[in-house]
């Protein structure tokens, strides 16, 4: 996976986004606009960078299990995936992150959200700070979104009591418990 790509992703300022479901590219002006949630991002990024395999392998098992509804995944999806992980030749799950793992995140109510982590900033036994990049309707701590979109912030995750807990770092949402899979596809 090439962070980097995602960087300059990034910075590239003929590029506007916005958290929408609607996983779509259009022009605004002379600007690519990207509305796009947490795993369209995701999708798309790995459609980018020709992860065939990896993304071909995902459908496959997704469909066989009648799971997919749509041409790629939904974080929900991936504690079934977790469960099945020897079935999968091209998507590695870790304990750990490391830069460019696909961080996923499950919570008691189903609901989900996956990044890409670009930093690990601090890696304790009970306790990682990440520097992430994703789309999100919700911005973190040291953002660099105006607003929803694709962009970057720093998440903690906090292992307390054998259970995981998210803070997304915005002080409108709770630190959650929940489910978390670091997952590296490989081309």
């Amino acid at each position: 996976m090439s962070i980097n790509f995602l960087r300059d992703f990034l910075n590239n300022k003929d590029i506007i986004s916005e958290y929408s479901h609607q996983n779509y590219i259009d022009k605004m002006g002379d600007k690519q606009f990207f509305h796009m949630d947490c795993s369209g991002f995701v999708y798309w990024y790995l459609v980018q960078m020709k992860y065939k395999k990896s993304l071909a392998e995902l459908r496959r098992f997704l469909k066989k299990h009648n799971f997919i509804k749509i041409n790629r995944f939904f974080c929900k999806d991936f504690t079934f995936i977790y469960e099945h992980q020897n079935e999968f030749n091209y998507w590695q799950f870790t304990e750990r992150p490391t830069t460019k793992s696909i961080l996923v995140i499950i919570f008691k109510n189903g609901h989900g959200h996956c990044m890409f982590v670009d930093k690990i900033i601090r890696n304790d036994k009970d306790k990682l700070l990440l520097r992430i990049i994703d789309s999100t309707r919700y911005p973190h701590k040291n953002d660099n979104r105006q607003a929803t979109g694709i962009g970057s912030g720093e998440i903690e995750l906090i292992y307390k009591n054998k259970t995981w807990f998210y803070n997304s770092n915005n002080p409108n949402l709770p630190i959650r418990e929940a489910q978390i899979y670091f997952v590296n596809p490989v081309k």
